[in-house]
This record gives C-alpha cells, sequence and structure tokens, in this order.
C-alpha cells in the first residue's frame, strides 16, 4: 500500500493520538490486538498494512470532517450536588450522535476517572508514569500525551490523581497560571467535537482553568436548603471570569439534582430556582434521586451506558441536544 504509513500517520494525528491510543482504537473499532509496535512499522513503511485495515481507514477518511470542539464545564463548588454522575453522563450523550467527546478530570477526588472504570491502581500507575492532569498543567507536557480511551465508543478521558491537589497552590505562583489549561486545549481542538471538564467542588485556580478554556457552563443544583446562595456564588464567579478574560463564557444551564418531589423543601428549591433563574438561563428537568447512579459509579460504569433509561435520562439528553445546536449554530454564524 503506497502512501499508506504516511495516511495512518496523518489520521493519527488528526485524531490527538498516539501510537498506544490509535492501536486501542483501531482494537475496538475491529476486534483486533494491534500494538503500539505494529503501527510503528505500518507508518514507517516496514510492515504492509492488511487489506481489512486498509479497507476500514478508507471508509473512516470518506466519513472525517472538519472538527472544532465545544468546551463545556461542569461546576458547582459545593460538593455532593451529583456534578461528577452529572459531567460523565452529559459526555456520554454527546457521543450518541457520533461526536467525539474528551472528558477532563480537574477534580483531586479522581471521580470522573473511576467513574469510568479506571481503578484506584491504575490512577496510581498513572501518576507514577506523570499521566495525569497535573503534569499538564505543570510541565511542558501536551495534553495529548495523558488522553486514554474508555470503555465506550467515541468517548476519551484526561485522567485525574490525588497530585492536581497541589496545582492550585503552585498555579497561584505563575502570572497565567489561570489559562495554562485554554492554551494546552489548543492541541486538542479539531481532534473532538466537544471537551467536557468536570470541575472540583472548589472555585480555585484549577477551576479557574477550566472556567477560563471554557464557552459553556453547566451547574448541577442538589434540591435543597440553601442550594441558592451556592449558586450564586457560582454565577458572580462567572461573571467575573467573563469580564477579565473569558467574555464568550455563558451559562448553558442548570440541572437540579437528586430530586424528590415527595420532599416539601426539594419542591420548594425548584420553584425558587425556576423563579430566580428561568428568565436568564435554562432550567432543565430535574433529576430524580435514584439509586443507579450510585451502584454505576461504584461499579466504574456510566449509567446511561448500562441503563439507557435511567430516571433523568431525558433530562441529559435535551441538554445535550442544547450544546448540540449551539455548537452547530456556532459554526454556521462562523461560516457567515
Amino acid at each position: 500500500m503506497g502512501g499508506g504509513g504516511d495516511e495512518m500517520r496523518q489520521l493519527r494525528e488528526r485524531r490527538g493520538e498516539n501510537q498506544t491510543q490509535f492501536a486501542d482504537w483501531l482494537n475496538g473499532q475491529l476486534g483486533r490486538s494491534y500494538t503500539k509496535a505494529r503501527i510503528s512499522r505500518w507508518e514507517s513503511g516496514a510492515e504492509r498494512i492488511p487489506q481489512q485495515l486498509v479497507d476500514f481507514l478508507t471508509r473512516h477518511k470518506a466519513d472525517e470532517r472538519p472538527r472544532s470542539a465545544t468546551y463545556l464545564a461542569v461546576a458547582n463548588q459545593k460538593g455532593g450536588v451529583g456534578k461528577t454522575a452529572t459531567a460523565v453522563n452529559l459526555a456520554y450523550a454527546l457521543t450518541e450522535g457520533g461526536a467525539r467527546v474528551l472528558l477532563i478530570d480537574c477534580d483531586s477526588q479522581s471521580n470522573a476517572t473511576v467513574h469510568v472504570g479506571i481503578g484506584n491502581a491504575a490512577i496510581v500507575a498513572l501518576e507514577q508514569q506523570r499521566k495525569t492532569l497535573y503534569y499538564v498543567l505543570r510541565s511542558e507536557e501536551p495534553l495529548t500525551s495523558v488522553i486514554m480511551p474508555t470503555a465506550e465508543s467515541g468517548l476519551d478521558l484526561a485522567p485525574a490523581g490525588l497530585s492536581l491537589a497541589d496545582a492550585d497552590v503552585e498555579l497561584a505562583a505563575d502570572s497565567t497560571g489561570g489559562l495554562i489549561l485554554r492554551e494546552k486545549l489548543d492541541e486538542v481542538r479539531h481532534s473532538y467535537d466537544f471537551v467536557v471538564m468536570d470541575c472540583a467542588p472548589n472555585l480555585g485556580l484549577v477551576t479557574a482553568n477550566a472556567l477560563s478554556a471554557a464557552e459553556l457552563v453547566v451547574v448541577p443544583v442538589q434540591t435543597e436548603a440553601l442550594a441558592l446562595l451556592g449558586v450564586k456564588r457560582l454565577v458572580d464567579t462567572i461573571g467575573r471570569i467573563r469580564r477579565r478574560v473569558n467574555p464568550a463564557l455563558r451559562i448553558a444551564g442548570i440541572i437540579p439534582t437528586m430530586y424528590n418531589d415527595r420532599l416539601t423543601q426539594d419542591r420548594a428549591t425548584l420553584q425558587e430556582l425556576h423563579e430566580s433563574y428561568a428568565g436568564q438561563v435554562p432550567v432543565f428537568d430535574p433529576i430524580p434521586r435514584a439509586t443507579v447512579y450510585g451502584k454505576a459509579a461504584a461499579a466504574g460504569m456510566i449509567t446511561l451506558a448500562g441503563d439507557p433509561k435511567a430516571p433523568g435520562a431525558e433530562t441529559f439528553r435535551e441538554v445535550a441536544r442544547q450544546i448540540r445546536a449551539y455548537a452547530q449554530n456556532r459554526e454556521t454564524t462562523h461560516v457567515a
């Protein structure tokens, strides 16, 4: 296959993947067990590419289209509001339209990383190999150096580990510490359709990095007493970031979470959310409190992947539809 190695390398680079990641993607698509070494030999021309793979790459090339990722942050400085469940299920819902999605774990607790099937021992190994987000933010390592595939087609992960807890303090000593992630994301903008950043439950500099890079923010809010105080603080922070560094940033919507319509407090908080914000930003239908989310997280699975009709699934799909509409409108406006 004359020139086939060059075409394979170009496809891999357009996907923003190293040879190991590219091999993992091919194996998932074709049910094979190709290795990094095989990819290297094919790209260099040292070994002939199998015809089955040639045919697949030809078909894939015909299906390729230019990508320009929409950056989305999922944020609330209060913990325990279903933020990570929102991030991972929304990321999965975005892949259902055939999009390529990168999920970035911006929380040192590694909840999103665990949620998509990376166990604690594997996270420790990734930290030792300098393959987590901390090393991207604190060194010259590119974001592509830590990206790994997940078990779900179209969904990749940039994992986090405990080291990320040190980043808030260390970034404060850097005059551009709040903008590093935005710069690093430039490397993958044309490799993905959407980038979903699961922020830590605080407003530190790692969260500021995500908000400085994002175009859209989704705010999960547990329907409990005093929930709106936390929302107001986050909205004020988003306003400051918009004024100072990221004028394109806007709130895509508020997702009420862990809702029990039998509880008076939950109903009152939901009503208060609508009264306070519905005229400014979308307030989506609530995600019910359901054990399926906790069980999926404990099993290292994405709830919607295992149970497409889980309670609240349609809310995630509606949010995904609105984000796709935003992205399509942005591209149309840009072209115009």
